[in-house]
């Protein structure tokens, strides 16, 4: 069966209530806007070990679709539709290799959190901008390719992320929120110059199954390790920051709509967010609700890279692509709790 034919049958199967893996697929575009095409070549994932990264692989292999999954952490090999390259972006033979092979490609790798580079902002351009440069090198010679980069909905905006529309001037507090806009200003150059198509897209705070702790970062992971440890959750602040928590099906549904949907603009930038907003006070006490047990908090000072409200507006991508959040908070914490109990039976 063709990919095409399984993107349509994932569409058409899409419900509300019906938010298994095997059903995550590419939303229907509203009446009267052009049908999504299928793609002619194999899709390059680079980050392809993350969370975000074997998501969408195995989400893509779902539906028939080949893969080549790219990185430092893979171990080479095929299984199915999925061709895994243990390498790096700087390994130039490599690079090319699998650019001559695919027809969209997936930017889903980075080294830095806002907390890690907030000593050292040299790492946002060593480990994340210098890569990014070596792959916008190759673009001349691989045209026609389109580009998905996974840049951020909360840190580049700063104190602005407040129901921020994609036009809002980018204000980032942090590092991190700064290499995220320099990357999307290098991908815009390289769009007006290589004939390159390209999607940004800003999700807000992910979470959901496969999702690991890293320090200072994935919060609802860490929350239920304090469930689980009975260890206090360390808050900054008085724990009123608002943040908008989009479930990781719902990003990757976003995703295959960036890849394979027909496309006005060269460049094309979406906020991701669900709609749905919780402090973090909120969030411990949702947590509590779908794991059924007690966590203990421990306030901290705040911190200065920390924004008031995180909560980008997604209209833009509901308008052009149909995409729109199912998952609601709720249901994502408790899919979200069963699989964390799960990795204790392994």
């Amino acid at each position: 069966m063709s990919l095409y034919s399984l993107i349509n049958i994932s569409s058409l199967v899409l419900k509300h209530e019906s938010t298994s893996p095997d059903t995550i697929g590419v939303r229907q575009k509203p009446p009267g806007t052009p049908a999504m095409q299928p793609p002619s070549g194999s899709t390059l994932v680079l980050g392809s070990a993350g969370f975000i990264g074997s998501a969408l692989c195995a989400h893509l292999a779902r539906l028939g679709h080949h893969v080549i999954a790219f990185g430092r952490s893979e171990t080479d090999g095929v299984v199915g539709e999925v061709t895994r390259i243990r390498g790096s972006i700087e390994d130039r033979h490599l690079l090319r290799d699998a650019l001559a092979r695919c027809s969209t490609i997936v930017h889903a790798a980075s080294i830095t959190t806002p907390g890690v580079s907030a000593r050292d902002p040299s790492l946002e351009v060593l480990g994340n901008l210098l890569p990014l440069s070596r792959l916008l090198e190759c673009a001349a010679e691989f045209p026609g390719r389109r580009i998905v980069y996974l840049s951020s909905g909360g840190a580049i905006y700063g104190d602005d992320a407040q129901n921020a529309t994609e036009s809002r001037t980018l204000r980032p507090r942090s590092y991190y929120g700064a290499g995220k806009a320099a990357a999307e200003a290098f991908l815009h150059a390289c769009v007006a110059t290589a004939g390159w198509s390209a999607v940004t897209l800003r999700p807000s705070n992910l979470y959901g199954p496969g999702q690991k702790v890293t320090k200072g970062f994935a919060i609802v992971p860490t929350i239920f390790d304090r469930a689980v440890d009975a260890r206090p959750f360390q808050i900054w602040g008085d724990g009123s920051t608002l943040r908008d928590y989009c479930y990781i099906d719902d990003l990757i549904e976003a995703m295959t709509c960036a890849l394979f949907a027909p496309l006005e603009k060269p460049f094309n930038c979406y906020n991701i967010a669900s709609g749905q907003t919780a402090s973090i006070l909120e969030l411990i006490e949702a947590c509590q609700i779908a794991s059924g047990r007690r966590i203990i908090t421990e306030f901290h000072p705040a911190r200065d890279v920390d924004v008031a409200c995180v909560s980008p507006d997604p209209q833009l991508i509901v308008d052009e692509l149909g995409w729109k959040a199912r998952v609601d908070l709720a249901s994502g914490l408790k899919r979200t709790w069963d699989w964390h109990q799960s990795l204790g039976s392994l």
